[in-house]
């Protein structure tokens, strides 16, 4: 819930300001809202439902806080996942955490080894 009313309060006094800035990328919070709404519609029409667990192997980046504020909004947990680990102790956790997806990095390879009932997204 912090994510979502920070995010509102940013964008309700401050729509124009910088949210993210790193080398040419650059977002206004309006910008910032308006992507993370739409990936939040994008999760949405894949069946996430509040209560729903949503693994997230990225690097620290935009695109893991786009993906935690859309959780966030729609009341999806989120499962972080720390990228250097092995594929063995990835697969542990996903394992004790029985999360419905997983979204990975297009740079990370696919695992070989995992249940048919998950949901295995690339970054969108």
């Amino acid at each position: 819930m912090i994510y979502v009313h920070s995010m509102e309060r940013a964008l309700r006094y401050h729509p124009e300001h910088l949210a993210w800035c790193r080398g040419q990328d650059r977002l206004t919070f309006r910008e910032l809202h308006d992507q993370v709404r739409r990936l939040a519609a994008t999760l949405t029409h894949l069946g996430f439902e509040p209560g729903d667990r949503l693994a997230l192997l990225l690097p620290n980046g935009l695109d893991y806080i786009k993906f935690a504020y859309a959780c966030s909004w729609l009341g999806v947990i989120v499962v972080p996942i720390n990228v250097r680990l092995s594929s063995a102790e990835i697969d542990r956790l996903l394992e004790n955490a029985c999360p419905r997806g997983l979204i990975r990095h297009s740079s990370r390879r696919p695992m070989l080894e995992f249940p048919g009932s998950w949901c295995w997204i690339n970054r969108l």
